[in-house]
Parts: structure tokens; C-alpha cells; sequence
């Protein structure tokens, strides 16, 4: 696995932040005023694609972490053949429009539970020509995520790649994500919580991802582990296993992002999991498994060490 640093539906067809209020010199701007909408719309650009961002949230800081799960959808489609993908919560369908016009994807369900976007989702998507019945490419809807998700599980319409691209440290999805996924899809996971990741929020980690952070000097990677840790141990609960691709860290926000692969059967060994030992002393951190849980100690005979459980051991940088 790899660290980046530098971040079944129904028939019928997120939550808004202040726009960033800094301009990006490398990417175009202006804005028009579009009363169709009844909104003022402010026209960007990313990897070559015209959008209008309305007054949805938008960072341009956040285009590597879209770059990344458009780059791994192409992959899952030339890999399998076909690709549907579901935008949980999409904004203002930029990351919708790439997944169709980069990655190809067959299918692409655009939600977001805010329908003041619905003219900006639209008016994005319309690049992609939309078709009618089976063939149709696209859909916009405007439910909760949670609710979409598991109107897509009861009803068997199952997505390829699901991308939650949510605010905080909000784990309310996993489960119903991981229900409305096809086995062997992808799970593009979003994790904004600093607070919980750098150690100043351990019962809050603790609530959503069971895993009591405290203070260490590699918080970034903590986190990243953190939000597999969580993944990891929903699935199991569901009688799947994940396997983690690539995760992604950006300072703004900040901005922790991993891609699973979701699989049927549970893994019976406990190789991937374990506690990391941080010793405020002379600073030295180790990894222990379960059996060593009652012999922690540090070589320099401090016994001011945390620890903390996390997933994912064979966590890699490149």
C-alpha cells in the first residue's frame, strides 16, 4: 500500500461550505450571473474540464485526491470491463464529470442532499449526454447519503466504485457503503478530523473509528491508519475484508483519503493488526501485536509510552 502526501439505488433519481475565499492563480475564473438557477455561478477549471462551483463547497487544493480516484476508476474499468460509480456526495459534480469523462464510467449516480445544487450538478453533467432508460449515463438525486446507500443495497444496484468524499470524521457510511458495493469494488474513503488524527480528540476517534488517539509526531500517518482501522473493522463485522490501495494526505483541511478494495470472507489472521507504541521519553516508536500487548515497554526503560491500536501495519510510503 502507498502513502501520497504533499489529500443498489432507486429508480428515482452535501452539505454546503463558503466557497474558498482565496483564488487559485493556476486555474481560470470568472463569474457570470445565472438567473436560470436563481445562483451565481463561478466558472473553473481542473485537468482541461469547464464547471461552475455555484455556491457549493469547492477547494482546488483538492484536485490530486479527485486526480487519484479518477485515476483508479479508469483502472477498474480496463481491468473489468465496465465501471458504475457512485458519487455519495458529489457537490457540485466536477468529481461526477470526471469519473465520466476521464474514466469512462458507464453509470454514474450524482447525489448530494442539498437540492439548491441541482441546476449546478446538472448544468456540469451535461457535457456527458445523459440517454434514456438502460443506456442512461447519469442521474442526479438529492437524499442523504445514508439513505441512497441503502436504497441501492435493498434494491440489489450494486456500484463498481463508491466515493465519499464527507467532512470530518463521519463514519455513519461505512456500512451501508460497503453493503451497495460489488465485491472486489473500490471504497474511496474521506477523513477531515486534524483534531482526532493529531491526538486532542481521542473519545471522538474513539466513537467513530474505535481507535484512542493521542498526541504523536506522526499524526498523518495516524490518521490515514485511523480511518482504514475503522474501514477494516466494519467489514469484518459484515463478513468482508478490505484490502487497501493507495491513501493520500494533503495539509489542507487537512485532508486524509484511502482507496479499498471490498471482498467477500473475513481474514482469520491478525497480522494487520496490532498497537503502535510512542514513547515521550526518547521518542521512539514501536508496533505490537495482540500477544504482546502485556509486555510494552521501551529500551530505554521510560515507562511513559502510549499506545494506540491501528490496522494496517504494512502501511508503505513511496
Amino acid at each position: 500500500m502507498s502513502i501520497l502526501t504533499p489529500k443498489a439505488l432507486s429508480p428515482s433519481p452535501c452539505l454546503g461550505k463558503p466557497r474558498n475565499p482565496i483564488p487559485n492563480p493556476k486555474f481560470r475564473s470568472f463569474k457570470p450571473h445565472v438567473t436560470q438557477f436563481h445562483c451565481t455561478c463561478e466558472r473553473q477549471t481542473e485537468r482541461g474540464i469547464e464547471f461552475d462551483t455555484g455556491e457549493s463547497f469547492f477547494r482546488h487544493e483538492s484536485a490530486t485526491g479527485r486526480d487519484l480516484g479518477v485515476l483508479a476508476a479508469a483502472l477498474y474499468r480496463q481491468s473489468k470491463g465496465s465501471l458504475r460509480v457512485l458519487d455519495a456526495m458529489c457537490g457540485c459534480g466536477i468529481r461526477s464529470c470526471r469519473y465520466l469523462l476521464e474514466a469512462k464510467a458507464d453509470f454514474v449516480l450524482a447525489n448530494d442532499a442539498n437540492d439548491e445544487y441541482r441546476g449546478i450538478i446538472v448544468g456540469n453533467l451535461k457535457k456527458v449526454e445523459r440517454g434514456f432508460g438502460d443506456t442512461r449515463r447519469w442521474v442526479v438525486s438529492h437524499f442523504d447519503a445514508n439513505r441512497v446507500l441503502t436504497e441501492c443495497y435493498l434494491q440489489r444496484d450494486f456500484f463498481d466504485l463508491i466515493d465519499i468524499d464527507s467532512f470530518g470524521s463521519d463514519s455513519l457510511f461505512l456500512r451501508s457503503a460497503m453493503s451497495a458495493l460489488r465485491l472486489n469494488g473500490l471504497l474511496y474513503l474521506t477523513s477531515t478530523d486534524g483534531y482526532s488524527s493529531g491526538g486532542h480528540r481521542p473519545h471522538c476517534s474513539l466513537a467513530a473509528y474505535g481507535a484512542y488517539i493521542r498526541p504523536m509526531p506522526c499524526s498523518n500517518e495516524i490518521g490515514l491508519r485511523m480511518l482504514i482501522g475503522g474501514a477494516v473493522r466494519e467489514a469484518s463485522l459484515l463478513g468482508y475484508h478490505v484490502t487497501p490501495l493507495f491513501s493520500y494526505y494533503s495539509y489542507h483541511g487537512p485532508v486524509f483519503r484511502v482507496m479499498l478494495q471490498v471482498n467477500r470472507g473475513k481474514e482469520h489472521e491478525n497480522r494487520h493488526y496490532g498497537f503502535i507504541s510512542y514513547c515521550s521519553q526518547c521518542g521512539n516508536t514501536r508496533s505490537f501485536s495482540w500477544e504482546e500487548l502485556g509486555q510494552i515497554s521501551c529500551s530505554c526503560s521510560s515507562n511513559k509510552s502510549l499506545v494506540l491500536w491501528m490496522a494496517a501495519q504494512n502501511l508503505k510510503h513511496c
